[in-house]
């Protein structure tokens, strides 16, 4: 069963919002309700909480009700600083893909991006480099050359993102990059504890491989081990033009953990103004129990979080891949939005018995949330 949520506090939008981030950096998970009444009711965004965190949550309210100055400003930064977007790259064509797709969403979010890449030391691995560099003696000045060709190449894409934000005019975001040594998985997971982004960006192989292989083995492995939400964006997306998350499809698999992510998931859509679409696939043409839990679901999200655009059901089909497919397309549906854990939907995806390129022939991004307690 759900935990129960309640109320810390009533306050204007700009007041919530800075108390919602110190609630986090404090490891409080939160959410608002009541935003799209602003107008109406200036005093009225609700503060969210477990019912578990109240006690922790009440200390942190009540000094940030004395809070001027220096601690507001933290605040302010932190609330700014989550909705940084790391978006690693390797200068193929789906990395940059990912890369001005994620510029789309930051227009929206007023959030940084920040550029990565990460390559091997050459002397941990030095007969590759040396085949390529035979002539050279000097691994110093190899690594050197190295790291002068990525800085180059990462400044020319960072250049062609900030051509694309001042072409569309863009205000309140900005483009940075860094270049580090490492194993690709372990450098993005190390970078990703220290900057600390709202979301990790990635862009995906495409369809010549089969399953969870088609992300590649980077952004595979980033997906199943980051701790905050990836973006994948398939290789035929277009992400020059883009279409933003206006209608986000969340696939449930009826799992406790589901709450937490749909908590998460209405808090990112927030500002898109987005529809959200919750459903099952089930195989079945009526189960009781699929019945129930979607009930419970949607009884959830109307009176706990406030989600007023929000359509649940259960999706009957005889084949999952086409059933998901015509969902998506009658729908028109955005993104598909999931959740990482045991015999999830996500999982089921890349199961040897369902259709293996699906993400891929929809060409749409998948949004992977962690699972969460």
């Amino acid at each position: 069963m759900a935990e129960e949520i309640i109320t810390l506090a009533s306050l204007t939008y700009m007041r919530a919002q800075l108390l919602s981030a110190m609630l986090e950096r404090n490891g409080i998970e939160c959410f608002m309700t009541n935003i799209n009444q602003i107008k109406e009711s200036p005093g009225g965004v609700n503060v969210k909480i477990n019912q578990s965190d109240f006690e922790q949550a009440n200390k942190i309210f009540d000094d940030f009700r004395g809070a001027y100055g220096f601690k507001k400003q933290q605040a302010v930064e932190y609330m700014r600083s989550i909705r940084r977007i790391l978006v690693p790259v390797d200068f193929t064509y789906h990395s940059e893909n990912a890369a001005f797709y994620a510029l789309q969403l930051a227009a929206e979010l007023k959030s940084d991006i920040l550029l990565l890449n990460s390559y091997l030391d050459p002397l941990s691995t030095p007969q590759s480099y040396l085949e390529s560099y035979a002539y050279q003696l000097n691994l110093d000045q190899v690594i050197t050359e190295i790291e002068e060709e990525t800085n180059q190449s990462l400044d020319a894409m960072a250049d062609r993102l900030k051509e694309m934000i001042k072409k569309k005019k863009i205000k309140g975001v900005n483009v940075s990059y860094d270049l580090v040594k490492g194993n690709s998985v372990d450098a993005i997971l190390n970078y990703t504890n220290e900057y600390k982004p709202g979301m990790i960006v990635m862009g995906t192989r495409g369809s010549e491989l089969e399953g969870l292989k088609s992300f590649g083995s980077v952004t595979a492995d980033i997906i199943k081990k980051a701790s905050v939400p990836v973006i994948a964006v398939p290789k035929g997306y277009d992400a020059y033009n883009p279409k933003l998350p206006k209608r986000v499809l969340y696939a449930t698999n009826f799992n406790e953990t589901d709450y937490s992510a749909l908590r998460r998931l209405v808090s990112f859509v927030k500002p898109f103004n987005s529809k959200i679409f919750c459903i099952h696939a089930s195989l079945d043409d009526y189960d009781s129990f699929n019945e129930t839990q979607m009930k419970k679901i949607k009884d959830y999200l109307f009176e706990t979080i406030d989600a007023y655009k929000i359509e649940c059901g259960i999706l009957n089909t005889y084949d999952l891949q086409q059933g998901i497919e015509m969902f998506v397309e009658d729908k028109e549906i955005d993104i598909l939005a999931v959740t990482t854990h045991k015999k999830s939907f996500f999982q089921r995806l890349f199961e040897p018995s369902v259709a293996k390129q699906f993400l891929f022939q929809t060409h749409i991004p998948l949004l992977v949330f962690h699972a969460r307690p």
